[in-house]
């Protein structure tokens, strides 16, 4: 008896121990530690329009200032055209922005030549040279700063603190610089020709296709609205490879026009109904 008794003792013992063994042991849920919020808000980035006179550049292994007698600006228009003086002549190129991105076509200048003071057409092919070079630029107050693709420092701007008053329309003989394609792109007036538009103040237009004269009406409206045709030519043919090309896409253009700007150094934007820039004039 004694030893049934200790064997169900052993197995009531064994029992309670797989018993406990068994039994789900209450989980305790971690508090979570508070975290830091990391601020979302990205500062915009400063808009490159306005009118900038450039204070040096780069040239050779380093940077110089602007000739003593010059002035170089550069104006960047909601219409994606950049314009101004290189010192000399008169420029105007189209320009794209994306973020803080920059890149700009070709210019297209005036034709004069200058003799002083010494160095200023160097430094105006230099100039030309280093805004075709843009990559990227920076704005920091007043400073515009415009850098190649390898980060280096092109051209230095300070903002205009004074405007300076945008030129009349009429009874000035524009010249044509740029003017845009049916395929969107833009392209500088050949330039073996002579392509003008003159706005007199009876609303009649007047001026040289490439080829041929024409002459037309025009009319205003609002503060920038503008309307251009009927237009009759001259029937000249000419030539010159891409002349007569050039004189028929410049006149279907004419008759597009819905607004126009003057900036304010010297060019004319004759803008369509979407307000993208057809034609280019400097003055």
């Amino acid at each position: 008896m004694k030893a049934q008794a200790s064997i169900i003792l052993i197995s009531a013992v064994i029992l309670a121990l797989l018993f406990a063994g068994c039994t789900t042991q209450p989980q305790t849920t971690p508090t979570p530690s508070p975290t830091t919020q990391i601020p979302t808000t990205i500062p915009p980035i400063p808009p490159i329009t306005g009118t900038w006179m450039l204070v040096s550049g780069l040239a050779g292994q380093g940077s110089t200032t602007v000739l003593p007698g010059t002035t170089i600006t550069a104006t960047f228009s909601d219409g994606e055209t950049v314009s101004g003086s290189a010192g000399c002549n008169n420029y105007v190129a189209m320009y794209q922005v994306e973020k803080t991105n920059l890149k700009v076509g070709k210019p297209a200048t005036s034709k004069m030549m200058c003799n002083s003071p010494a160095g200023i057409m160097d430094q105006e092919t230099i100039y030309l040279s280093n805004l075709q070079g843009a990559a990227r630029y920076a704005i920091s107050g007043d400073m515009l700063t415009i850098y190649d693709v390898a980060g280096k420092t092109l051209l230095t701007y300070q903002r205009t603190a004074v405007p300076v008053p945008p030129m009349p329309l009429v009874n000035i003989t524009w010249n044509l610089d740029l003017y845009r394609q049916s395929s969107g792109s833009n392209v500088p007036v050949i330039q073996t020709t002579n392509v003008t538009a003159l706005f007199g103040s009876d609303g009649s237009i007047s001026g040289s296709a490439g080829c041929n004269s024409y002459t037309g009406t025009y009319t205003t409206s609002g503060s920038n609205g503008i309307s251009i045709g009927p237009l009759a030519t001259t029937r000249m043919y000419c030539g010159d490879p891409g002349v007569m090309d050039q004189e028929t896409a410049y006149l279907a253009l004419l008759s597009t026009v819905s607004s126009y700007e003057v900036t304010e150094d010297g060019m004319l934007n004759l803008m369509n109904s979407t307000g993208t820039p057809v034609l280019v004039f400097s003055s």
